[in-house]
């Protein structure tokens, strides 16, 4: 069986992209993010939209049902809770040194 790319099963495939990338500031298109979001919940690839979404940094329209400043948000909140890189190691001398 062939696994699709998600893009393949999102709900929003045979859809005007414009409708995902309303022109107006977030507090004005509230109406239309509500009819995006009842799309996006019943959206069989929504989990990894969002996911695409939030690692790319996309910083326009609507994925997953999700606002460019909530996407900004999950990126910060993911930040904040994220491990360090590795290990601290205590610092090393070199041959030689005193």
């Amino acid at each position: 069986m062939k696994t699709l790319h998600w893009q393949e099963e999102a709900s929003c495939r045979s859809l005007d992209p414009d409708l995902f990338f309303p022109v107006a500031e977030e507090t004005v298109y509230t109406d239309q993010i509500a009819a995006i979001r009842r799309i996006c919940a019943a959206c069989p690839a929504a989990r990894r939209c969002l996911e695409w979404a939030v690692a790319t940094g996309e910083p326009d329209g609507i994925w997953a049902g999700t606002t460019p400043s909530e996407r900004r948000r999950l990126r910060a909140a993911r930040r904040t809770s994220r491990p360090a890189t590795g290990p601290s190691r205590p610092a090393t001398r070199t041959a030689g040194a005193a």
